[in-house]
């Protein structure tokens, strides 16, 4: 992210395209693993604590809300799908995280 924001006051337009590609990829590798970690974390986490994983005072029921809210919010299959082309065929990022039909890079 830093290299994109840095590369956007510099002069050379390839550069700063490679670190906004770059920036993007990482940050999709990122939210996949994470995600899937957390959500992976806190079933766990109930299964060990039983029902006293419910109580209010701990609140992870709201945190596994969290959780699960965020990584369905932005897509993750549409992520991994995406991750999987880059690195298979190098097709070019979308940088539109949604579901369904994507416009058109130039289209008006």
């Amino acid at each position: 992210m830093q290299q994109a924001y840095l590369s956007h006051l510099g002069e050379s337009e390839v550069k700063d395209i490679q670190a906004n590609n770059d920036a993007e990829l990482e940050s999709a590798q990122g939210q996949v693993v994470i995600s899937e970690l957390v959500l992976d974390l806190t079933s766990q986490l109930f299964n060990a604590l039983g029902a006293s994983a419910s109580t209010t005072s701990k609140q992870l029921d709201r945190f596994w809300r969290n959780a699960r809210v965020v990584s369905s919010h932005n897509p993750l299959v549409y992520k991994e799908k995406v991750i999987g082309d880059w690195e298979v065929n190098r097709e070019p990022l979308p940088f539109v995280w949604q579901i369904g039909a994507s416009p058109k890079v130039g289209a008006a």
